[in-house]
């Protein structure tokens, strides 16, 4: 999220110029969730608006602690700078003297389900639940998150879209319900209660000593407790959580380099006794840990060549070649599959 979202124009500004920020840490809290291992050299990445609630919420708070806006997990910086400035408006709307409590309640509700016209077709594509998430809502009957349900087949297959509602809907119909409560008093757990709070990642799957290469000392293992602060807070204030000071001044023992050899000594050592399930874990694993780097490629490139996967062999080789390997296994992969994949087609 600080990578991906609040360190981007135009978030950083308005961060910067108009808000005073703080976190707490949610990582006990029960609502909280959790999703594998995070090594500290992985890459930051981007995902769809609201995805990973349970891990990260940005309050936006009156001085009071009043809550004006909530967004549960990872938001496009785009998307997230639309809703900062609606976060301006509802903060007027709660200083003004003139308006009476309950038709600031009322004007919060009413406010939070004209907004969510407000948003384009592109903001609504950014905001789809993601599976793991939409099967959550339908087993748990959270019914508020859904659209239509008889578009639901009961074997799970192919389910379209419309079937559920976006994160960004799900989002400000909650918000209306709880109109301008206090920080405090504000039903975190309900608010949230739309994703699992596990994502697997299948890592149980690796040998022990894969699964120890690929800890590489976890992101959540140089995290410490931290209390909440108690700083006062003025104007409107977001509030995320974040890591201590101490993660900081951690010096992981891995680093990117060191990282990727230890994959692939797991990774060879695998193809080289013909365990293709285990290598291609490996190998779909080193791809979404850093696809900056031919390694993932190569490694794919290498098991689908040793299934008979020819045309996925030459696809993988090409993007690691492209990418800068000049693994002579590769070269030679990537021409015999060409060949091979141009003479199997009709």
């Amino acid at each position: 999220m600080r990578a991906g979202s609040l360190s981007k124009e135009p978030v950083l500004s308005k961060l910067r110029d108009r808000y005073v920020c703080g976190y707490r840490n949610i990582m006990k809290d029960k609502y909280a969730g959790n999703s594998g291992i995070h090594p500290v050299s992985g890459p930051a990445v981007t995902t769809t608006n609201g995805a990973g609630p349970r891990n990260l919420q940005l309050f936006v708070l009156a001085k009071d602690g009043t809550v004006v806006h909530c967004l549960p997990g990872y938001w496009n910086p785009n998307d997230l700078s639309h809703e900062l400035d609606f976060a301006d408006r509802m903060h007027r709307v709660w200083m003004d003297n003139s308006i009476t409590e309950p038709q600031k309640r009322a004007l919060f509700a009413q406010e939070q389900v004209r907004h969510i016209q407000t948003h384009s077709p592109e903001v609504a594509a950014r905001s789809e639940l993601q599976g793991f998430d939409k099967q959550f809502v339908y087993k748990n009957h959270i019914n508020d998150a859904i659209a239509n349900a008889s578009l639901i087949p009961a074997d799970w297959h192919d389910v379209p879209k419309e079937a559920f509602k976006t994160t960004d809907v799900i989002v400000h119909e909650r918000l209306a319900k709880q109109p301008f409560a206090n920080y405090e008093t504000f039903n975190v757990a309900q608010f949230v209660n739309y994703g699992s709070h596990h994502y697997d990642k299948h890592e149980k799957d690796l040998e022990p000593e894969t699964m120890a290469n690929v800890r590489a000392h976890s992101l959540r293992d140089v995290l410490h407790e931290t209390d909440a602060p108690k700083a006062a807070v003025t104007n409107v204030a977001a509030r995320p959580p974040a890591v201590s000071t101490a993660a900081a001044a951690y010096h992981p023992v891995f680093k990117p380099q060191e990282f990727e050899k230890k994959m692939a000594d797991g990774f060879w050592g695998y193809a080289r006794t013909g365990d293709w399930a285990k290598a291609e874990r490996v190998a779909s694993l080193m791809l979404e840990k850093r696809p900056g780097s031919p390694s993932g490629h190569e490694m794919k490139a290498v098991v689908a060549y040793g299934k008979g996967r020819y045309a996925e062999a030459y696809f993988h080789s090409y993007n690691a070649i492209r990418m800068g390997s000049k693994h002579p296994t590769i070269v030679g992969i990537y021409q015999k599959s060409r060949t091979a994949a141009s003479s199997s087609k009709p």
